[in-house]
């Protein structure tokens, strides 16, 4: 299976909002089963809206963010989304994704490598990703330090219905 790594276009909005819901859910039910369904909706609200919003905003053409679309056969598989601040050198993954259906397949690697080939020829020094520490994020822990990144950071996140 070949994978194309190419930038993102305006008609591929809808396509990776959709791989970006779907992708989320199993991060979206165990913030759930963590903090209980009634703070989970009072912290979240629509967490699938707030999703796509926050990809939409990353797409957005006077958004700094670049975008990547990974394709698998011509379908959309995967996109991801980097900020290179120039001032620091230091760039940042944001939201990324690999459709469900095309998951295990080394599309995330794929993509990973890709950024950080771009993010190296743009003269960044330093790459960083952020992601959770409960079983449902372990997946993309296990990526990005297949992808060489080290060192994770302790977070703690608590919530409190007042």
């Amino acid at each position: 299976m070949a994978v194309a790594i190419r930038e993102y276009r305006r008609a591929d909005l809808d396509t990776i909002l959709d791989i970006a819901v779907a992708a989320w859910q199993p991060v979206f039910e165990s913030s759930r089963t963590i903090v209980g369904s009634d703070l989970f909706e009072t912290v979240h609200g629509d967490p699938d809206g707030r999703k796509r919003k926050q990809v939409t905003l990353a797409c957005q053409a006077d958004n700094p963010t670049l975008v990547w679309i990974a394709e698998t056969d011509g379908d959309i598989a995967g996109f991801i989304t980097v900020t290179m601040n120039n001032d620091s050198l230091v760039a940042e993954i944001g939201n990324n994704a690999v459709s469900p259906a095309h998951q295990h397949q080394g599309i995330g690697t794929k993509m990973y490598d890709f950024v950080l080939d771009q993010m190296k020829q743009a003269g960044m020094k330093a790459a960083v990703v952020t992601t959770g520490g409960d079983d449902a994020h372990a997946p993309a822990r296990r990526a990005y330090e297949k992808a060489g990144f080290s060192g994770p950071v302790p977070s703690v996140e608590y919530h409190i219905k007042l």
